[in-house]
C-alpha cells in the first residue's frame, strides 16, 4: 500500500462508529482498538458478530481498487483452506476502505494467558494447525506477510484460524527508520517483531529523509510492488517466532532492536529457545528462524519432518481430518457436535488408542514427561471440543449425551484435565434448568471425582471451597429427582472429599520431612491444619445430610439410607454417627403410612449399629421390637434379618437375646413363609452363639410348642425347618387379625384352651353376639384346636399388629384430609353415582309426581338422611302445573344414576309452591342444602358440556360451510381492488368469521382493518377503516378470535397483543382498544411466527409458535398457559402451524420442509414427514373434509399440496410453474403466502 502513508497527517480524526453510516446491515457494537493505519470495531450482523477494519482515506490517489480486487481474489483462493480466515467482504466509500471478517473472541496472544492454561498437548496441536494453515495458504498461492500471535485466532475448541492476510502491506522496510514498522506492523504497541530479517533492507534503497517518523520511499507503483513480492520463507520465519512464543508462555523471541541485531549476527536466540522444554519443538523453531531464508524448509516439509517427533502420529491420521468437519458450516449447532461425537465415540477411542502408540520414539518418551500415554494426546483435543459446546447446549438429550461422553473420557485423562477442564462444567450442569440434567450431573460429578487418585498442589482446597458449595443448593432443589440423586451420592462425595483431604495431608507430611527437621515448629502445622479442615468438612456435609434426612419426601430419606449410610458413619466418626445419623433415622419409624421407609430403616440399621458399637443395643431394642409387631409383613421380615445380622456381629447382649427369642419363636407358625424363614435364621444364629446349657435351658422351651419332635442340631437351618409344625391358615389368621373385637376373641379362645387343658370345667358361651358370630366364622373356615393354640401363641403379635393397623388407618384419614384434600370414597363404603350430561331425562311433571312415593320407598336410610325425604305433608290429587325450573328431580335411581332436571338458582332447604286449581291446596317439598348444591353442580356441568358441543358445531359449520355460487358462475380473474397503504411487506391477511371485515399486518409496524363491502366496486377509492400502529417492530402475523372481533397480533419485538375492534355504524369508523399484552423472552422463547385461536368451551386459547421452537397455548380467560410444547429444532425452524378443528392435534411446518404432528390431548409428538425437496413450508391449513390431511404451500414453483399425515403421502398438488410437475428442480422461488380452502360441489379449492 506504499510506505508514503506513514507520513500523511490526517486532516480530520473521526471515531470508528462514524463510518458505519455508510454501510448497511451492520450495527456498531464496540471498538477493538485503533491505530493510525486501521480503526477496528466489532459489529453485529444478522449472521453473527463481525470484525470491521476501517482505513480512513487521506490520499484519494491511492490505488485502493486494485487492492480490493487483490483481496477478493485472495478470498477465492483461500475458500477451501480450513485453517485460514480471509477478509470476506471489502467495501470502498468516499471516506474509507472497510474490511469485514468473522469475529473470533480469542487470538493466540490472549489464549496463552487465559485460564485454563494450555498444556503441552494443546500447544503442540495449535502449532501443528498453524503449520497446516501456512501450508494451505502457500499451496493456494497466497503469502500472509504479517504472521504474529495477534493474527492467529483460536476458537473455544482450540481450532486455529490464520487471519488478517497482509498482502497490501509493504514487503520491505528500512532498517534505519522504524516509522513504517510502527505504522503497519506494531499495532499492539508491544514492540515485538516477527518479520523475517531479509525484509529489512538498507535505507539507501529508499529516498533519504532526515526525520525518522517519515517514510523513505513510495512503493505504491506496480513496478515497485512487484519487486517487493512476499516469499514463503518469510512466513516460515514468522510462524517459527509464534511457535516459540507459544511454548515459552508468552515470552517473545524478538523485539525490533533484537531482530535488527539478529540480522547482523549480533544476537543469538539460544537463551529464549532453551526455555522450550520439548527438544523436538526447540529444534523445529531453531530451523524455522534461521537467518538465511534458503535454509528454511517449507511448511509441508516441516510437517513431514516432525511427524512422530514434535507432533504425534495421531494428529495426522485421525485428529486433523476428524476435527476439520466441525469447522464446516454443517455443524453450526453445539447439540449436533455433541451427538455426532457420541455416535462416533467407539470409533474415536479405537483410533486414538491404536493410532497414538505407533509414532512414539524413545526420544519423545524422555522429552514429554507430562503425557501419561499417547492416546491422551488425542483425548485432550477431543475434550476441548466437547467442553466448548457444553454451555450452549439447548436440548435435554444433548446435555445427557455430553455428560455420558465426559464420564467415558474422564477415566482416560490425567488429574489436571479432570479438575480444571471437566469439573467446572459439571457444576455448571448442576444449575441447569432441566431436573434430569441436574440429577445426572450430580451422578457424573461423583463418578468423575472418584477417579481422581492424586490432588495437585493448586487444587488442595477444591472440595471445601468449590465443589461442595457448588452443589449445596441441590439439597433443597424443587425437583424430587434431583434431591434423590443428591441423597444417592452424598456419601460417595463425602468419602471422596475425605480422601482428598488425606492425600493433601500426606503430601504436606512428605514435604515437611524433606525439610530434614530444620524448623521444628512447622512440623505441627500440617496436623493442626488437617484437624481444622476436617472439622469444616464435617460441618458442611452434616448440614446437607440433616437437610436430606428431614426431606418432606420419604423416597429421599429412603435413598439416603440405602446408598451409603455406613459410609457416612465412617466419615463422621462414632460420636456424630450416633448424634446425627441415628437420632434422625429413629424418627422414620413414626411414619406409619410408608412401610418402604420403615423397611429401609431396618436394612440400614445394622451398618450404623456395627459402627456405633454394642452400646447402641439399648437404644435399638425397642425399635427392633416395634419392627417385629409392624403392620406390614415385609417390615417384620426386614426386622428379623436385622436382628440376625446384629446377633452375628455380637451387638446384642444376652438378656436382650433371650427377650427377642420369646418374641420371635411364635413366628415359626406364622403363615408368611419369609417370616418363618427369618425366624429360623435368627434362632439358628442364636444357637450358634450360645453354649449347650443356654440352648437347652433358654432356647428350647420357646421352640417346643412349634416343633414336631425334639432335635439336637438347632444351629442347622435345614434341620429346624424339617421339624416345624404346619403354620396357621392364612385365611383364619387374616380374618382374626382384621376383627375389631380381637381382644375379646383371644379371651374366649384362652377359656377354650383352659377347658381343653382341664383348668376349668366348662367354657361359657360368649355373651357378645359379635364374638359368637366371629367364632362361628372361624370354625367354618376350618379352625381346629391346634389352630387355636397357634393363634394364642401369636396373640401378643396379633394384638400389637391390629392396633398398629388401626393407627395407620386413622393417620391416613387425617393426613389425606389435612394435606392432599382427597377423600377416598372406597374406604368409606360410598357408592359412586353418575348423571348423563348430554341427554338429561325429562319427564312430565304429573308423571314425576306419581313416582315420588315409589322412588322414596326405594331409598335407604343413609340416602334419606343425606338428601331428605320426598314425602310431602299433603299432596293434592289434581294435575300439577309447577314450572320445571322450580321442581327438582327425585332421588338416585337403583342403577346409581342421578336423573331429572337440576335447579338453576340457589335452592333453599324448603321450597313452597302454592297453587289453586279447584280449591286451596298446598304442595310443599323439602330439599336439603347438600342436594341443592349437588343439583347445581350437575346443572353447571351440563351447561359446560353443552357450550363445548355447541362451540365445536359452530366452528365446523362456520369454518367449512359450503356456499355454492349462483348457477353458471365461473371465476373471471378480475381485479377487485388494489390496496397500497402499507409502506412495507404485507405479512398476513385474516378475515373475520362473518366476513364483514378483514385485517392485514406489515413490516411497517401497522395493522389495518378493511371493510369487505367497500371491495364490491361501490366506492371510487378503497381505504382502510382503521390503522393501529402502537405495536412496535415488524408485525409478522395476526388472527381473529373465533366468534368475535378480537384480533391477536404478534410482532418480531417479542410482543403479542389482543385488540378489541369495536364496530360503529357508518359513517363512523370502528375503534380499537388493547385488551391484553404478553411479552416473550427474546433469548429463551424468541418472537412469535404464527398465531391461531380456538375456543374449546372451557377455554379460549390463543396458540402461538416462536422462533426457538415453543408452541404455547395462552388461555385468554385465566391469562395463563393452558399447555406448552417444545418443538425439536433439528427438524427446522417453525414457519407455520395449523390446529385441527376438534383441537385433537396440530401440525407444524418448518424451514427444512418438515411437517410434524403433535397430539394435543397427551401433548406428545406423533409423526413427521418431509417434503422431497426439503423446501421451506410457507403456510399450513387443515383440510375441511379429510381429518388427517393438511394443505401446505412450500417455497418454489408456486406449489400447494395436500398431504396425508397418517401415511406421509402427497395426495394432490397445484403446480403453477414451468418446471416439470413434482420435479425437485426449483425454477422459480415464487410461492403462495396466503390461501383459503373451501368446499364447492365436493371439489377442494
Amino acid at each position: 500500500m506504499g510506505n508514503q502513508l506513514a507520513g500523511i497527517a490526517p486532516s480530520q480524526i473521526l471515531s470508528v462508529d462514524s463510518y458505519f453510516s455508510d454501510i448497511h446491515d451492520y450495527e456498531y457494537d464496540k471498538s477493538l482498538g485503533s491505530t493510525r493505519f486501521f480503526k477496528v470495531a466489532r459489529a453485529k450482523h444478522r449472521e453473527g458478530l463481525v470484525v470491521v477494519k476501517v482505513f480512513a482515506i487521506q490520499d484519494p490517489s491511492l490505488p485502493l481498487t486494485s487492492y480490493k480486487q487483490e483481496l477478493e481474489e485472495l478470498k477465492i483462493r483461500l475458500h477451501s483452506c480450513q485453517n485460514c480466515l480471509p477478509f470476506q467482504k471489502t467495501t470502498l466509500t468516499e471516506k474509507a476502505a472497510i474490511l469485514f471478517r468473522q469475529y473470533v473472541r480469542d487470538n493466540l496472544y490472549d489464549r496463552i494467558s487465559t485460564r485454563p492454561f494450555l498444556n503441552n498437548v494443546e500447544k503442540k496441536w495449535i502449532a501443528f494447525q498453524l503449520l497446516n494453515a501456512v501450508d494451505q495458504a502457500h499451496k493456494s498461492g497466497v503469502r500472509h506477510g504479517d504472521i504474529k500471535t495477534e493474527n492467529v485466532m483460536v476458537t473455544s475448541w482450540n481450532w486455529v484460524l490464520l487471519t488478517d492476510f497482509a498482502s497490501f502491506k509493504p514487503t520491505y522496510l528500512p532498517e534505519d527508520n522504524p516509522a513504517d514498522f510502527n505504522y503497519f506492523f506494531d499495532t499492539s504497541r508491544r514492540r515485538t517483531c516477527y518479520i523475517a530479517p531479509e525484509r529489512f533492507v538498507d535505507g539507501s534503497m529508499f529516498a533519504t529523509e532526515s526525520d525518522q517518523t517519515t517514510p523513505l520511499v513510495d512503493l505504491s507503483s506496480n513496478s515497485q510492488r512487484t519487486r517487493g513480492e512476499l516469499k514463503q520463507p518469510m512466513d516460515i520465519f514468522s510462524a517459527g517466532c509464534v511457535i516459540a512464543e507459544l511454548f515459552t508462555e508468552g515470552v517473545p523471541l524478538f523485539d525490533l532492536s533484537q531482530l535488527l541485531a539478529y540480522r547482523k549476527g549480533h544476537f543469538q536466540t539460544e537463551q529464549v529457545l532453551m526455555k522450550i522444554e520439548d527438544c523436538s519443538i526447540r529444534e523445529l523453531v531453531a530451523e524455522m528462524v534461521q537467518r538465511e531464508p534458503e535454509k528454511r524448509l517449507t511448511a509441508e516439509e516441516y510437517l513431514k519432518q516432525q511427524r512422530g517427533k514434535a507432533f504425534p502420529e495421531i494428529f495426522y491420521t485421525f485428529l486433523q481430518p476428524y476435527m476439520a468437519q466441525f469447522a464446516k458450516e454443517t455443524f453450526q449447532s453445539a447439540d449436533e457436535r455433541v451427538l455426532v461425537i457420541r455416535k462416533n465415540l467407539e470409533n474415536i477411542l479405537n483410533n486414538l488408542c491404536s493410532g497414538g502408540q505407533t509414532g512414539k520414539t524413545e526420544k519423545q518418551e524422555k522429552a514429554s514427561q507430562e503425557l501419561s500415554s499417547s492416546k491422551e494426546q488425542g483425548l485432550v483435543v477431543l475434550v476441548s471440543v466437547i467442553t466448548s459446546c457444553l454451555q450452549t447446549l439447548r436440548f435435554c438429550d444433548s446435555k445427557l449425551a455430553a455428560l455420558e461422553l465426559i464420564l467415558h473420557l474422564a477415566g482416560r485423562l490425567n488429574v489436571e484435565i479432570v479438575l480444571d477442564r471437566i469439573t467446572p462444567y459439571l457444576l455448571h450442569f448442576c444449575n441447569d434448568t432441566m431436573p434430569r440434567v441436574r440429577a445426572e450431573a450430580v451422578r457424573t460429578l461423583t463418578k468423575v471425582l472418584a477417579l481422581v487418585k492424586e490432588v495437585p498442589r493448586n487444587d488442595v482446597n477444591i472440595y471445601p471451597e468449590y465443589i461442595l458449595p457448588g452443589i449445596a443448593h441441590l439439597a433443597q432443589d424443587e425437583a424430587t429427582i434431583v434431591r434423590l440423586a443428591y441423597a444417592e451420592n452424598i456419601a460417595h462425595l463425602a468419602e471422596t472429599a475425605l480422601r482428598f483431604l488425606e492425600l493433601v495431608q500426606e503430601n504436606n507430611l512428605s514435604s515437611e520431612q524433606d525439610l530434614n527437621g530444620e524448623d521444628t515448629e512447622e512440623t505441627l502445622h500440617p496436623n493442626e491444619n488437617y484437624d481444622s479442615e476436617l472439622q469444616a468438612l464435617h460441618e458442611m456435609v452434616q448440614q446437607k445430610v440433616v437437610t436430606l434426612l428431614s426431606d418432606p419426601e420419604n423416597i429421599v430419606k429412603q435413598t439416603l439410607m440405602e446408598n451409603g449410610i455406613t459410609r457416612l458413619c465412617v466419615f463422621f466418626g462414632r460420636q456424630k454417627a450416633n448424634d446425627v445419623l441415628l437420632s434422625h433415622m429413629i424418627t422414620f419409624l413414626n411414619d406409619k403410612n410408608d412401610w418402604h421407609l420403615r423397611g429401609a430403616f431396618f436394612d440400614s440399621i445394622v451398618g450404623v449399629a456395627a459402627y456405633v458399637g454394642w452400646q447402641s443395643s439399648s437404644i435399638l431394642k425397642p425399635l427392633l421390637q416395634q419392627g417385629l409387631s409392624d403392620a406390614e409383613e415385609f417390615v417384620i421380615y426386614k426386622a428379623l434379618n436385622a436382628l440376625t445380622c446384629m446377633c452375628q456381629l455380637g451387638l446384642l447382649q444376652k438378656p436382650h437375646i433371650y427377650e427377642f427369642v420369646g418374641d420371635i419363636a411364635p413366628f415359626l407358625c406364622h403363615p408368611n413363609l419369609w417370616i418363618r424363614y427369618g425366624a429360623v435364621g435368627f434362632i439358628t444364629v442364636v444357637a450358634q452363639h450360645l453354649n449347650i446349657a443356654d440352648v437347652y435351658c433358654k432356647l428350647m422351651p420357646h421352640l417346643n410348642p412349634f416343633i414336631t419332635q425334639p432335635i439336637i442340631q438347632i444351629d442347622k437351618e435345614i434341620v429346624l425347618l424339617s421339624v416345624l409344625k404346619e403354620p396357621v391358615s392364612r385365611s383364619i389368621f387374616d380374618y382374626a387379625l382384621r376383627s375389631k373385637d380381637i381382644g375379646s376373641l383371644f379371651r374366649h379362645l384362652l377359656l377354650r384352651q383352659k377347658k381343653r387343658n382341664g383348668s376349668i370345667p366348662e367354657c361359657p358361651v360368649p355373651e357378645d353376639p359379635a364374638i359368637a358370630q366371629l367364632l362361628k366364622k372361624l370354625l367354618s373356615q376350618g379352625m381346629t384346636e391346634a389352630e387355636e393354640d397357634k393363634l394364642l401363641a401369636l396373640k401378643d403379635f396379633m394384638l400389637k399388629s391390629n392396633k398398629a393397623k388401626a393407627n395407620i388407618i386413622d393417620q391416613s384419614h387425617l393426613s389425606d384430609g389435612a394435606h392432599s384434600g382427597v377423600i377416598d370414597l372406597s374406604t368409606l363404603g360410598i357408592t359412586g353415582r353418575q348423571v348423563d350430561l348430554i341427554k338429561p331425562k325429562q319427564e312430565p311433571e304429573d308423571k314425576r309426581a306419581r313416582k315420588h312415593t315409589k322412588q322414596d320407598s326405594n331409598l335407604n336410610e343413609e340416602w334419606k338422611s343425606m338428601f331428605g325425604s320426598l314425602d310431602p305433608p299433603s299432596l293434592a290429587q289434581t294435575p300439577s302445573t309447577v314450572p320445571n325450573v322450580l321442581v327438582p328431580s327425585g332421588g338416585g335411581e337403583p342403577n346409581g344414576t342421578l336423573a331429572g332436571e337440576c335447579l338453576r338458582s340457589e335452592t333453599l332447604p324448603t321450597i313452597q309452591v302454592v297453587q289453586s286449581v279447584t280449591g286451596a291446596s298446598t304442595y310443599q317439598r323439602r330439599i336439603t342444602t347438600c342436594k341443592a348444591e349437588l343439583q347445581q353442580l350437575v346443572q353447571q356441568k351440563r351447561e359446560q358440556c353443552s357450550a363445548e358441543r355447541m362451540a365445536k358445531q359452530m366452528m365446523e359449520s362456520a369454518e367449512w360451510e359450503s356456499r355454492p355460487p349462483p348457477p353458471g358462475w365461473h371465476p373471471k380473474g378480475l381485479l377487485v381492488a388494489h390496496l397500497h397503504e402499507h409502506k412495507s411487506a404485507v405479512n398476513r391477511i385474516r378475515v373475520s368469521d362473518e366476513h364483514s371485515i378483514f385485517a392485514t399486518c406489515s413490516n411497517d409496524g401497522t395493522v389495518k382493518i378493511w371493510d369487505s363491502q367497500k371491495m364490491e366496486g361501490k366506492t371510487t377509492t378503497t381505504r382502510s377503516v382503521l390503522t393501529y400502529s402502537r405495536i412496535g417492530g415488524h408485525v409478522k402475523t395476526l388472527t381473529f378470535c373465533q366468534g368475535s372481533h378480537y384480533l391477536a397480533v404478534a410482532s418480531d419485538n417479542g410482543s403479542i397483543q389482543l385488540l378489541a375492534v369495536e364496530a360503529n355504524k357508518p359513517p363512523k369508523s370502528p375503534k380499537v382498544q388493547p385488551c391484553q399484552t404478553r411479552f416473550l423472552d427474546p433469548k429463551d422463547e424468541g418472537c412469535a411466527v404464527d398465531v391461531h385461536h380456538f375456543n374449546s368451551g372451557a377455554q379460549t386459547v390463543l396458540a402461538y409458535a416462536t422462533v426457538n421452537g415453543f408452541l404455547v397455548g395462552w388461555d385468554l380467560r385465566s391469562n395463563s398457559n393452558a399447555w406448552t410444547l417444545r418443538h425439536d429444532l433439528r427438524l427446522g425452524l417453525i414457519t407455520s402451524f395449523a390446529v385441527d378443528m376438534h383441537q385433537c392435534w396440530l401440525c407444524v411446518g418448518t424451514s427444512n420442509g418438515t411437517m410434524a404432528c403433535w397430539d394435543m390431548r397427551f401433548q406428545l409428538p406423533i409423526s413427521s414427514h418431509s417434503h422431497p425437496a426439503r423446501a421451506r413450508i410457507r403456510r399450513l391449513l387443515m383440510h375441511p373434509l379429510y381429518q388427517s390431511s393438511v394443505i401446505a404451500a412450500v417455497q418454489g414453483n408456486n406449489e400447494v399440496s395436500m398431504w396425508d399425515m397418517e401415511t406421509g403421502d402427497r395426495k394432490f398438488t397445484l403446480w403453477a410453474s414451468s418446471a416439470p410437475p413434482l420435479s425437485e428442480m426449483q425454477v422459480c422461488c415464487h410461492f403462495y403466502l396466503q390461501y383459503r380452502s373451501r368446499v364447492w360441489d365436493q371439489n377442494d379449492f
